[in-house]
């Protein structure tokens, strides 16, 4: 342990040493020397009689860190290891090779991990122990980070929906009236039950009518009877604002994957056009993407306007706004496990708005359309859409692009289908489909070595955040609660140790104490949550109080297995196509 504690040292110190150089005297420090570190730390281990055991191996392990250190500062500051022209044409020439290999690398790193108890039973057991409870100790942090973060995200949120924006835009911005609206809204199986509460809310929004304009787009595989139906309500809906454009997306076009993304292309040029002939500049559009079933909240509107106004003129329009996300529309009417899915992923999303500068774009955002234009509109052929119109804005910005949130929320369904099964199976499926944002990771790789002008320390931060984010969901959970377990049923001879006894019980009691973290959670579920159903019989109303008990089960099974599945596929070669995820709601009387 003590010696991959001083090669740790040496590496991270040599890092930083090399950056710090390299920033002051603009001196680069070439890998060259991080290989003559290495070699020296080999002849020092092997050959260093002059040194003591230990010493001669601590200082072996010493030289290696600082190597090692030394040659990832000059590949991710560089892009090149020892010749950039050779690397650069050998990267060329296996392109295609190279590729794979970035898609397998974030699989490749979970199934290590996943592993790692077994392995490290037999050689490292009582690193592995101590892994465990840094492990648990991150938890605890973490658990107490997002409680006090989601307490303070409900707060903003809350006073977010007392203020009159458009009060405000009037007050603070006398010229707003100069923009519009343009939400768009891809639709594809959902039904009028879904639809028209969308609409509604949005003919309702608390902003000049004529300023909005709705674009709707239907995908060309969907029932044409059901697409029949929508475009006549939107019809009869044309009047409640500025006007509604729809379009079908054909299917099968090439270079795309049938999914949002690829409608929303579609469906902005579409309106582009539509605008132009109105005489409405792209400029002085704020174009809102939504899902099918996402309400607005009445201020949500003049609140996203106000929020981007208020950004200074030079960076407005390199950031992108997004209200707060509430799995509302039919909460009480899906089971428990999705209940505190959608509350989790609710809430989690709450607190990263509030303490992360890392936000990545999640479901629905707000941007200026000729800015959206400049970016290049969503990657067509991927799946997950969100994620990846964030790396492709950072990049494009050279790391001037953020997400602002301004805590308005969204309401919006939570999994349900017509049986507990398949409703099951859509929640395994939505959670894989959010996981396989990991489908990014080699554009997000090679724009990071290929962009120059990206600052290297935010880079170096966002390519680590997202990794161990990858990392983390598929691993973390599974990690803690069965990584103990493993040890002296692999190692005999550690179970007889003071480590092995002490271990299931400081990590319980750290596991234990994360779990007071959940009581924010519940406090602003409860706030922010509907009213329970008055049909409920008291055993029913019980078991919603109780629900949280289920939290461990869903950590290491449904929160848990989708990631690996996602992982797993792309590092496999079974790419994803996009699954819409079903949505049902019961009328009124069934819940």
């Amino acid at each position: 342990m003590r010696f991959l504690l001083i090669l740790i040292i040496g590496l991270l110190a040599s890092f930083y040493l090399s950056a710090l150089i390299k920033q002051i005297t603009r001196i680069k420090i070439h890998s060259v020397i991080g290989f003559i570190f290495i070699i020296t730390a080999f002849l020092t281990g092997f050959f260093g009689q002059f040194l003591t055991y230990p010493l001669n191996v601590l200082v072996a392990y010493l030289l290696a860190g600082i190597g090692i250190g030394i040659l990832i500062h000059h590949l991710l500051s560089e892009s090149y290891i020892i010749s950039e022209r050779l690397e650069k044409n050998f990267i060329s020439r296996h392109d295609n090779a190279f590729e794979r290999f970035l898609e397998i690398l974030p699989g490749a790193l979970t199934w290590i991990a996943l592993t790692s108890p077994i392995w490290l039973s037999f050689t490292l057991p009582f690193a592995l122990a101590y892994l465990i409870i840094l492990a648990d100790t991150y938890w605890l942090v973490n658990a107490f980070k997002i409680s006090a973060l989601t307490f303070i995200g409900y707060k903003r949120m809350e006073k977010a929906k007392k203020e009159d924006w458009l009060k405000r835009l009037q007050s603070d911005f006398p010229d707003f009236e100069k923009y519009y609206h343009l939400i768009i809204l891809p639709t594809y199986k959902e039904g009028l039950e879904i639809l028209s509460p969308s609409v509604d809310a949005i003919a309702h929004s608390n902003y000049p009518r004529d300023k909005i304009f709705l674009a709707v787009g239907f995908e060309q595989r969907d029932d044409p009877e059901k697409i029949k139906t929508t475009q006549a309500y939107l019809k009869k809906s044309q009047g409640k604002i500025g006007g509604i454009f729809t379009t079908i997306h054909p299917f099968g076009l090439e270079g795309e994957v049938p999914g949002p993304g690829s409608n929303r292309n579609w469906m902005v040029k579409n309106a582009l056009k539509e605008l132009l002939k109105k005489g409405i500049k792209p400029e002085n559009v704020l174009a809102t993407t939504l899902d099918a079933d996402f309400v607005l909240h009445p201020q949500f509107l003049a609140g996203a306007l106000h929020k981007y106004l208020s950004t200074p003129a030079d960076k407005r329009d390199k950031r992108t706004y997004t209200g707060a996300f509430l799995y509302y529309n039919n909460y009480w009417q899906t089971a428990a496990p999705m209940r505190l899915i959608a509350t989790g992923t609710a809430l989690w999303q709450l607190s990263e708005m509030v303490g992360s500068d890392k936000y990545i774009n999640y479901a629905s955002l707000s941007i200026n359309l000729k800015a959206l234009l400049d970016v290049g509109l969503w990657i067509p052929n991927k799946v997950n859409d969100d994620s990846g119109f964030y790396w492709k804005a950072y990049y494009h910005f050279n790391g001037d692009y953020k997400v602002i949130p301004h805590f308005l929320p969204i309401t919006a369904d939570a999994v349900l289908d017509v049986t507990l099964p398949k409703t099951f199976q859509n929640q395994y499926l939505q959670l894989k489909r959010w996981a396989y944002g990991v489908e990014h990771m080699p554009f997000i790789i090679r724009s990071y070595f290929r962009n120059k002008q990206t600052d290297f320390w935010d880079k170096t931060d966002k390519l680590i955040f997202i990794t161990w984010s990858y990392l983390k969901w598929g691993t973390l959970a599974l990690f803690i609660s069965f990584g103990g377990l493993l040890i002296p049923f692999i190692n005999p001879d550690f179970s007889g140790s003071v480590v092995s006894r002490n271990l299931s019980v400081i990590s319980s009691w750290i596991l234990t104490a994360a779990f007071v973290g959940l009581f924010s959670t519940i406090y602003v579920h409860e706030k922010t949550a509907p009213r329970r159903p008055s049909s409920w019989s008291p055993l029913t109303r019980l078991w919603s109080y109780i629900q949280w008990a289920l939290i461990p089960i869903i950590l290491v099974t449904i929160a848990t297995l989708p990631a690996i599945d996602a992982q797993t596929s792309l590092m496999l070669g079974r790419y994803l196509e996009f699954h819409t995820t079903i949505k049902t709601r019961k009328l009124q009387g069934e819940v």
